[in-house]
């Protein structure tokens, strides 16, 4: 599991500069003014202590827990995928073949035909090129960022309401958001996680069911068994209007994977952050929780835990 910095660490490393931050570890050359860099993140030094290894399941270890009638299909679906036209190397490798049967319930038929629409959707999307113009031209409008990786080496990303006010047109910047992750995860993990802010959500402006539908559509139908996980932290009662209305959008598996975690109920951030992240990612977002909740903005660029100390 990804190793936890001592604190003397973090106080010599707070005082890091914008510049220094490891290119690959963020999207945007100018973070989002409510983002505090957690310090295990602020430099190549500080990072490479917490990156996980390159490898840390083989493709043959993942074939290995794949029953006879799932390889069957795997080397069948394999074969049809390598002679179509739309099949893209860097796409359609052994990991995302298995990811979409995975999807479909190992049923090739079913697997073939969401990979072709999702081959399709990749290339009119222009997915390689895509990037979030908004957040180039100001980084306040949205709010989806890395903050480390999980006790499983998943990647892990912190959302927020209060911080990402633009809600049109969100795709754009959440395909970003997903590849970036891509890119973060060691050969062998395939999931990423996902922390939301509830703070300051509104159920006229946040209760768009359109919106709301086509993320998670995206994320079901191009980016198969891609998420393990969405916390979503202080949802108001508000919010299960939503969820209900959302609910013939999201297919069971998915459903299963989302849970609601608050700052003072059950079940409790604190309680719970630790069983799934090193102690200083656990602690950084319990931090920024608080924080968020009284509206307080960020009291250094570089969060320290030395220096950072809940009122």
């Amino acid at each position: 599991m990804p190793s936890s910095p001592v604190v003397g660490e973090a106080c010599a490393s707070s005082d890091a500069p914008p510049d220094s931050l490891p290119a690959d570890l963020f999207l945007f050359p100018r973070q989002n003014d409510g983002f505090q860099v957690p310090f295990f993140l602020a430099t190549e030094k500080a990072a490479a202590k917490v990156r996980p290894p390159p490898v840390v399941k083989t493709l043959e270890q993942r074939l290995e827990e794949l029953s006879e009638k799932e390889i069957f299909a795997f080397k069948e679906l394999k074969k049809i995928v390598q002679l179509s036209l739309w099949c893209d190397e860097s796409l359609h490798d052994d990991w995302a073949l298995i990811r979409y049967l995975v999807a479909c319930g190992f049923k090739v038929k079913k697997a073939l035909e969401m990979l072709e629409k999702s081959a399709r959707w990749w290339k009119e999307m222009d997915v390689a090129n895509l990037g979030c113009q908004k957040c180039l031209e100001n980084p306040n409008k949205h709010m989806m960022q890395f903050v480390g990786w999980d006790l499983q080496y998943r990647p892990v990303c912190f959302m927020s309401m209060r911080l990402g006010p633009d809600r049109s047109d969100p795709i754009p910047h959440c395909v970003y958001t997903f590849k970036h992750l891509l890119q973060l995860m060691p050969v062998g993990v395939e999931k990423w996680v996902f922390v939301t802010d509830f703070e300051t959500y509104s159920h006229l402006r946040d209760t768009n069911i359109r919106v709301g539908t086509e993320v998670i559509k995206t994320i079901q139908n191009h980016f198969p068994e891609r998420l393990g996980m969405i916390i979503l932290v202080n949802p108001p009662s508000a919010f299960s209007v939503l969820w209900k209305l959302s609910a013939f959008a999201i297919d069971k598996k998915t459903k299963e994977k989302v849970v609601f975690w608050y700052t003072k109920s059950k079940p409790n951030i604190r309680d719970e952050f630790p069983k799934l992240f090193p102690s200083e990612l656990s602690a950084y977002l319990c931090e920024t929780y608080l924080r968020c909740k009284e509206g307080k903005p960020p009291s250094s660029f570089i969060w320290n835990p030395c220096a950072e100390k809940p009122s």
